[in-house]
């Protein structure tokens, strides 16, 4: 499997989500349409659990950092254009860093669906704890993630604002992400044809079922179905976990340069491509009036596709922005910063000075 054509093809699927010409097009389909969040979330369940040290640290940081600074340009942003005090959209941007939660994000940015890249930190942190402990300690906490799984749907909408990095929905996906990486390492065994018509048949299976029941699912604002709801809460899931097979399994597959440089930039081209898709949108508005759905969902969702894949690329490879907006370690963000950093010994020491080669 290739994971840049694995991670092209979600977030690929998170422009289809996006993209306000799809319900025309796909209304019943996107209506419980949920696997495209759970495969990114079921990647680090494919790996082995990292070392709880600096390094881990690090990467939490190349994670939320994004987040930090995308959510604090847009909170200042409505806080110029739209009728809100300042106190109070202070109160917003501080209450979206901490909780994560879409609310709380969609309140302070009037863009919800950063919610992920928190809710992800959240994630990363429950699989390294789970590969850290040992075999007793992690059939029980898996045991109390099972039991917890049932009983998201139906927690209070305020406590979300005390519970940090969207951590709700991390701990919904958690037991979806473990049952789709365990089906996944044995769907491997099969070959590729036989591997990805199998997961087909039983996608569709499923999606048909969830669909004719008129399903709803919305796993980034936990709304999900709950143990009072024992059959959509089992179809929902089933739909999460056999849409990540089935992508697992198209990963197999070739699917030329442009879904894999948007996997290979996918935190990229998910920052950005909305604001792409806003502009398209205005300018295709208009003249699709008269048309049939179909007709502008494809050019926007092409156009969209392309233009965000070439600025993730662009702005991942310019070395400038990439250190002020996608650091890989806090280090690098000082010297891109120009920041004295702390020496072996505590005292202030200067940045080292830049290589000379093409840094990537």
């Amino acid at each position: 499997m290739n994971p840049n054509v694995v991670k092209g093809l979600l977030v690929l699927l998170v422009v289809v989500d996006h993209n306000d010409f799809s319900r025309g097009v796909f209304p019943g389909f996107l209506y419980g349409f949920s696997f495209h969040v759970v495969g990114f979330m079921t990647l680090p369940f494919l790996r082995p659990a990292p070392a709880l040290d600096r390094n881990f640290g690090q990467y939490l940081f190349r994670l939320y950092y994004p987040f930090l600074v995308i959510a604090t340009v847009l909170s200042l942003a409505v806080a110029l254009l739209a009728p809100v005090s300042p106190l109070h959209q202070l109160e917003n941007w501080a209450l979206a860093l901490y909780s994560g939660n879409s609310g709380a994000v969609k309140q302070a940015t009037h863009m919800a669906m950063m919610w992920f890249l928190p809710s992800f930190v959240a994630l990363v942190a429950l699989r390294t704890g789970l590969g850290h402990l040992g075999r007793g300690g992690k059939l029980f906490a898996i045991a109390a993630l099972c039991a917890i799984h049932p009983l998201i749907g139906i927690a209070p909408e305020r406590i979300e604002n005390y519970l940090p990095l969207g951590i709700l929905p991390a701990l919904y996906m958690v037991p979806l992400a473990l049952v789709a990486a365990w089906g996944h390492v044995r769907l491997m065994k099969l070959p590729r044809g036989a591997g990805l018509v199998l997961t087909v048949l039983v996608y569709a299976l499923v999606k048909s079922v969830q669909m004719s029941a008129h399903l709803y699912y919305e796993v980034g604002f936990a709304i999900v179905a709950d143990y009072t709801q024992p059959f959509a809460l089992l179809v929902n899931d089933l739909e999460s976990i056999t849409g990540v097979w089935m992508v697992f399994q198209l990963g197999r597959f070739s699917f030329g340069s442009l879904v894999e440089t948007a996997g290979k930039y996918s935190l990229q081209v998910y920052l950005f491509h909305a604001f792409i898709a806003a502009v398209i949108y205005k300018l295709l508005a208009g003249a699709a009036s008269g048309m049939p759905p179909v007709v502008p969902f494809c050019v926007s969702f092409a156009l969209t596709a392309v233009l965000a894949t070439l600025l993730a690329r662009f702005l991942a490879e310019q070395r400038t922005i990439r250190r002020l907006l996608f650091p890989r370690t806090t280090a690098e963000l000082a010297a891109a910063l120009h920041w004295p950093t702390l020496g072996a010994h505590g005292a202030i020491a200067a940045p080292k000075p830049e290589p000379r080669h093409h840094d990537r």
